[in-house]
């Protein structure tokens, strides 16, 4: 008897334990016509339904076994350019010198120059000077020293030299040859960082609507069916006249009290300034929200009139390694699931902005039956008449052992 209950026990407790997370949604990924790494494009209604991390979300092939992914959301980034300047003359006198002769075409101020020569172990004095008019030359720096080359990686090296801040329209210098050949000097220049924008992609089926209020405020009112998260908004206004006003965007809260009370208040995201003179752009945070309101202050001016609203999220892709002939499936929205762990290895060398894109189809709901972690004891149809079972055994059990006892005081006594 006492197996029969454990056995019981056993066979619902397990299955409930053992259920893992439970995704609300699902999406085809569009045909995958050549193998390899595609960058799956996410739908501002995906990642609208995702949790504050952004964490449960998996990708299935067809025979639902998980396929890594490489999470990337389009910041912005900040890269190293090489310009070269224009190279005007270049004079090799064997045994004596090398003259470089560069124009700065944007008269822009530097303190510094980049030399990009092949391989030396040699070193060589230099000198440089500065010239408005490529004839007459002023001395910058005299004594300039071109080190050996530590390169071990690659066969050329990229040397620097520092000089005072100048903004000379020509540069003159001369590298000294007497002791050894010339350097071969492939190029001349300088490094400019260049910032990467953030790439965007419009947030569709938003509505929004006007309401120019007593209280001096106009309420601007944002809805679209479904969560979206919201990284940027254009604001767009009508007006013939220069603006300057004071804006909070924002959502209504409510909350239940004690005693039945409902307590209202409006939560502010961002403060911003409506400005004539400006685009009117704003970043959010990437608020996660079905609605949005932009308060604007008027003051004692006559309400704006907004044109429009457009709404933005950051562009999101999973980068996967994925096979041509294969059907993939997202599955998505579960609240609590923590991130996936997989061996980001095969992800080293791939250059996230160079990858074919995909698309996904319309969203599904996924409905019990589909949900494979799923046990048929966890159908609450199911558990309460097994646990009444087990109760009913528990209460057969204990009787007999009541009886037993009883049966074995009343053979003791007799």
């Amino acid at each position: 008897m006492n197996k029969l209950i454990g056995l019981l026990l056993l066979s619902l407790l397990i299955p409930i334990s053992g259920r893992t997370q439970s995704f609300r949604f699902q999406a085809s990924v569009d045909a995958v016509q050549k193998s390899g790494f595609h960058r799956v494009l996410l739908s501002p209604d995906v990642v609208g339904h995702l949790n504050a991390s952004l964490t449960d979300v998996r990708l299935y092939d067809s025979q639902h076994q998980e396929v890594p992914y490489l999470w990337a959301r389009q910041h912005a980034t900040q890269s190293d350019s090489f310009i070269d300047y224009e190279l005007t003359s270049k004079q090799l006198r064997p045994n004596v010198s090398t003259t470089l002769v560069i124009r700065n075409q944007t008269k822009q101020r530097i303190n510094s120059l980049n030399i990009v020569v092949k391989n030396t172990n040699v070193g060589k004095k230099a000198r440089l000077s500065g010239s408005s008019d490529a004839q007459n030359w002023y001395a910058i720096d005299d004594e300039i020293w071109l080190r050996p080359t530590q390169n071990t990686v690659s066969t050329t090296e990229v040397k620097q030299i520092d000089f005072p801040l100048s903004d000379y329209s020509y540069y003159r210098l001369i590298i000294n040859d007497s002791l050894s050949t010339p350097l071969n000097i492939l190029r001349i220049g300088h490094y400019e960082q260049l910032a990467s924008m953030r790439a965007y992609s419009i947030i569709p089926n938003i509505s929004f609507s006007q309401r120019d209020s007593s209280d001096k405020n106009t309420y601007i009112h944002l809805v679209r069916p479904n969560d979206a998260r919201f990284d940027k908004l254009t604001i767009l206004v009508n007006a013939s006249l220069p603006f300057r006003r004071r804006a909070d965007i924002g959502q209504f809260r409510t909350r239940r009290l004690k005693r039945g009370r409902i307590d209202h208040w409006f939560e502010i995201v961002r403060t911003i300034e409506l400005n004539s003179t400006d685009s009117n752009v704003v970043d959010l945070p990437g608020l996660k929200a079905k609605d949005l309101y932009v308060v604007v202050a008027n003051d004692d001016n006559p309400p704006l009139v907004i044109r429009e609203v457009r709404a933005y999220q950051l562009t999101t892709y999973l980068l996967a390694n994925l096979t041509a002939g294969q059907s993939y499936q997202l599955h998505f929205s579960a609240d609590n699931t923590a991130a996936p762990t997989y061996d980001l290895t095969p992800f080293k060398t791939v250059a996230l902005t160079s990858q074919p894109i995909i698309g996904i189809g319309n969203l599904r709901s996924i409905g019990v039956d589909s949900d494979r972690s799923t046990s048929f004891f966890t159908d609450n149809r199911v558990i309460w008449p097994a646990l009444s079972l087990v109760l009913l055994v528990l209460g057969i059990m204990s009787y007999r052992m009541l009886r037993e006892m009883g049966q074995k005081q009343t053979d003791e006594v007799s």
